[in-house]
């Protein structure tokens, strides 16, 4: 133990001596720039393949997200900004995918802040179709409670409108319910322009089921009933709170719907950019 801590200083200086040796003679040979450029040319070639194989895992992965999520919200999207163009107010608009997807993995395929805006959008939608489902019932009271006023007639049932019209030599008809046509504020005899634009001599009939089951039809030109009942309907229903709030959301709505569709877009469109 003593010889050798005696000798460790002369071990340890010919151990510092052989290596100083060593990486003279190899800077000497030309070997170290060599070895330098191997290993700058092995990191850049590991940096270049990490860098490539990394944007072709996001790539994959952003297309499977488009195929998967985005393309299928893009597609709902159309269908809910044509409906809330149509400003109907009685028909239940749903942001179904959304909902799906919530409720699985690909809920966190997209990413966070997005994600926060199409659940505002879904909460937002939901909570106007719900509302739309209330004017229905308000729409359908107002119809039965002026019905009775204006024709004394009780009924039960939401009253059809009949519409027969000519088409050059031949008589054609049509059916339609009178909510509708308040929602949209079409009065009935301008439906047949609507479907066909070679309509002429529209001639209406308002078709009343009693109480008692007794379907009874009423014609337009008596005493100009019609006339009167339906600007009474028109009255009470932009009046009415409900409806109101129908007009005011769809617009906003509509608007949220439309910048959302742009975004969607740009996220289909991410795939081919990485």
């Amino acid at each position: 133990m003593t010889d050798l801590r005696e000798n460790l200083g002369w071990i340890i200086g010919s151990a510092i001596a052989g290596i100083a040796a060593f990486l003279s003679w190899f800077y000497e040979s030309g070997l170290l720039g060599t070895a330098v450029g191997i290993v700058i040319g092995a990191g850049i070639a590991y940096y270049v393949q990490t860098r490539t194989q990394d944007r072709a895992w996001k790539r994959e992965y952003a297309i499977k997200t488009v195929e998967e999520v985005y393309g299928n919200l893009f597609k709902d999207m159309k269908t809910i900004i044509r409906s809330l163009e149509e400003k109907i107010y009685i028909y239940y608009v749903s942001f179904s995918k959304w909902s799906e997807f919530q409720q699985d993995h690909r809920y966190f395929m997209v990413d966070n802040n997005f994600r926060l805006r199409l659940d505002n959008f879904d909460e937002r939608l939901e909570r106007y179709s719900r509302t739309t489902l209330k004017l229905n019932d308000v729409l359908g009271k107002v119809v039965i409670e002026e019905v009775e006023r204006v024709y004394g007639e009780k009924t039960n049932q939401i009253p059809q409108v009949e519409v027969r019209f000519m088409r050059g030599r031949s008589e054609s008809s049509t059916f339609t319910e009178l909510i509708r046509c308040l929602a949209t504020q079409t009065h009935p005899l301008e439906i047949p322009k609507k479907i066909q634009s070679d309509a002429t001599n529209p001639n209406l009939n308002l078709i009343i089921t009693s109480i008692d089951n007794k379907t009874s039809k009423i014609p337009y030109s008596q005493n100009g009933s019609f006339e009167k009942f339906w600007q009474s309907c028109i009255k009470r229903m932009k009046e009415d709170q409900t409806y109101r709030f129908l007009v005011e959301e769809n617009n906003k709505i509509l608007e949220d719907a439309r910048i959302l569709r742009e975004e969607i877009v740009k996220r289909i469109e991410k795939p081919w950019k990485i």
